[in-house]
């Protein structure tokens, strides 16, 4: 029965979104082809540029997965169905997760390959766009579209800022993240625990569509 539905719903949001998608992917791909050539740039920027374009697409994902269905009541629909509410809500992390991490492979095997070169930079970064997709999905599903838009962006920023400002001027500080960093087991802990991270917002969004009502939904 789960399996059945599973397929159900992602077949579902693959024929809303499927060719929105791949077209967006495409179009990302380009814009970074033709970036990066009219613009040559070193290592560093152009790693940069690569991954916070992931990062701004996840915005995107979960605002045609969740927003836009929102907007359509079709969670409502949804809802009227033999359709199990822990399966619809994590119907939607493993749609946006699919994206999030086809767009950061090809983009950056494409473009930015030294992260596949240094063991476990790449995988850390994926895990980082898949944690804030996570996010996204989540504060677009419960709140209202203009909060939802921005909170994870000051979920992320403001804590970082917050580090920056206490931190200072002084260097120490960023020494010893490099040292982490580059530890044995630094970039394998830091993976973990932002898939902890990811794990929790999923398993308490899912706890909350189990148990909200239906206009909290698609209000």
């Amino acid at each position: 029965m789960w399996t059945r539905q599973a397929r159900a719903l992602i077949a579902k949001d693959l024929r809303l979104h499927g060719r929105a998608v791949a077209l967006t992917i495409a179009g990302c791909l380009l814009v970074l082809a033709t970036a990066l050539h009219v613009m040559p740039q070193g290592v560093g920027p152009r790693v940069s540029f690569v991954f916070n374009l992931n990062l701004f697409l996840t915005m995107l994902w979960s605002d045609w997965l969740i927003t836009r269905e929102r907007s359509k009541r079709t969670f409502a629909w949804l809802r009227a169905l033999p359709v199990d509410d822990g399966l619809l809500a994590s119907s939607k992390f493993v749609a946006a997760a699919g994206c999030c991490v086809a767009l950061w492979l090809v983009s950056s095997a494409l473009f930015a390959r030294e992260l596949w070169q240094s063991s476990g930079t790449g995988l850390v970064l994926q895990c980082a766009l898949l944690t804030f997709g996570g996010l996204t999905v989540a504060t677009k599903w419960r709140f209202p579209w203009q909060l939802g838009q921005v909170l994870p962006l000051v979920i992320v920023l403001v804590p970082v800022l917050l580090f920056m400002t206490l931190a200072g001027d002084g260097t120490d500080w960023r020494e010893d993240l490099v040292a982490i960093w580059n530890a044995p087991y630094g970039k394998a802990a830091a993976a973990a625990s932002l898939l902890a991270v990811y794990a929790a917002i999923v398993a308490a969004t899912i706890r909350w569509v189990t148990r909200a009502d239906t206009f909290q939904l698609v209000d």
